[in-house]
């Protein structure tokens, strides 16, 4: 659950964003204000990440450094400096506690301290804000074109950006595979704009756990480690320590170094596995099989769930009273939840149709693409509906039903 702090923050949010969004309708010259002031401060963040000037002043105490100083280590103009740093100063990110000297602030700290926050920033700055400026460019070549999905794929926003600036065209895709920058940048900007994994968890504990006894629970698709980039423990690490007499199976496509050496399981109640999404799944004596696929990448999550279901049809039609949760992150209806989730959300589907011509799912194309997994014998339906308003990601709880059974299940309701 979340604690009261998160709470607080979020409350805080909501009534700041209502404000700012009356604001705007009373005055449309502050809407651009607004945005101006943002572009600029992600272009100074972006140039402080570039010379790394964050990590030339000190983090210990209240140690301010001199702006000359500063500059000479960074090696970039004083003036400059000092420009970057007084706009960045007025968002709370570094002050300049007397003047001539800069010091850190919780905010400016952090993106030393936690190096995913400036990996999350530059990867704005430098590929999603270039990829998001050329939608139109994009949607142009498409619509002169008249393209198909394949040719719609290689030719994102990204691409035309890339060609715009006189860069070698590429694939997203492509280039996340050859560059180790963007490996890196890619999962902490997820993280950012994402559903973490606390709220995973709140879901996950609306289902009776206690009442699975000692069964087998096998999580496909989450990380290898207990503890999220955001710090917080995973679902799975939070469940083992409220449910001991569970047993845990995570299989993963990431690399697994130490099997459950990352996790704090003394009684050895949880194991990990690697295991490629979409291969057939070995363990058939399981109670709960969640899909979460947690693990950040850009085949398209349409195929990652399909796939899924389709290697667990057999270990459902076998074991017909197994449970297989579907967890994935929705493009949520208007005012299903808070509107920060939603604007989250939505940033998050149109970042991946910017890069990658992808996107996140309805829930009714959610429930199109289980209804459409079956076999000669049945198929796979929705038997149960998990959600928050506190975010995007839902839980569908989903089991084999034969043919017979939903011939007699139809006649009854008529």
């Amino acid at each position: 659950m979340p604690d009261a702090s998160s709470r607080a923050t979020r409350s805080i949010g909501a009534t700041m964003t209502s404000m700012q969004t009356l604001l705007f309708q009373l005055e449309p010259t502050t809407f651009l204000q607004h945005l101006a002031t943002q572009n600029q401060l992600l272009a100074c963040l972006q140039w402080l990440g570039e010379f790394q000037v964050l990590a030339y002043v000190p983090l210990v105490g209240s140690c301010s450094v001199l702006i000359k100083d500063l500059a000479d280590l960074a090696d970039v103009p004083e003036a400059e400096l000092y420009r970057v740093v007084r706009i960045m100063a007025l968002a709370g990110f570094l002050q300049e506690p007397q003047p001539g000297y800069i010091e850190h602030t919780a905010l400016s700290a952090s993106f030393v301290s936690r190096p995913a926050h400036l990996d999350a920033a530059m990867f704005m700055a430098e590929t999603v804000a270039p990829s998001a400026l050329h939608m139109a460019a994009a949607t142009r070549r498409h619509a002169a074109t008249k393209s198909g999905a394949e040719a719609r794929a290689a030719e994102s926003a990204y691409t035309v950006a890339l060609r715009c600036s006189q860069k070698e065209p590429q694939t997203f895709q492509s280039a996340l595979v050859q560059r180790k920058r963007l490996q890196r940048q890619w999962p902490a900007y997820l993280s950012c704009v994402g559903d973490c994994h606390g709220g995973a968890t709140d879901i996950l504990g609306q289902l009776d756990w206690p009442g699975l006894g000692n069964a087998c629970v096998v999580d496909v698709g989450g990380p290898s480690t207990r503890k999220s980039k955001t710090g917080g423990l995973c679902p799975i690490q939070t469940l083992a320590e409220h449910h001991p007499a569970l047993r845990f199976v995570i299989q993963t496509d990431e690399p697994v170094r130490s099997q459950s050496s990352s996790f704090e399981d003394p009684t050895s109640r949880i194991s990990v596995h690697k295991r490629a999404n979409g291969t057939q799944q070995t363990i058939k004596d399981a109670a709960v099989y969640l899909i979460r696929l947690s693990t950040p990448t850009l085949t398209p999550i349409r195929t990652r769930i399909l796939s899924e279901l389709q290697a667990h049809l057999r270990v459902l039609e076998a074991n017909k009273s197994a449970l297989l949760v579907l967890t994935p992150r929705l493009l949520p209806e208007p005012s299903a939840v808070d509107v920060h989730v939603e604007s989250m959300a939505r940033l998050r589907d149109l970042s991946l149709l910017q890069l990658a011509n992808d996107g996140d799912l309805t829930m009714q194309e959610l429930m199109d693409l289980v209804d459409s997994v079956h076999d000669c014998n049945g198929r796979l339906v929705v038997v149960k509906k998990l959600s928050s308003r506190n975010i995007a990601t839902v839980a569908l709880g989903i089991r084999y039903q034969t043919n017979t059974d939903r011939q007699h299940q139809l006649s009854t309701r008529q």
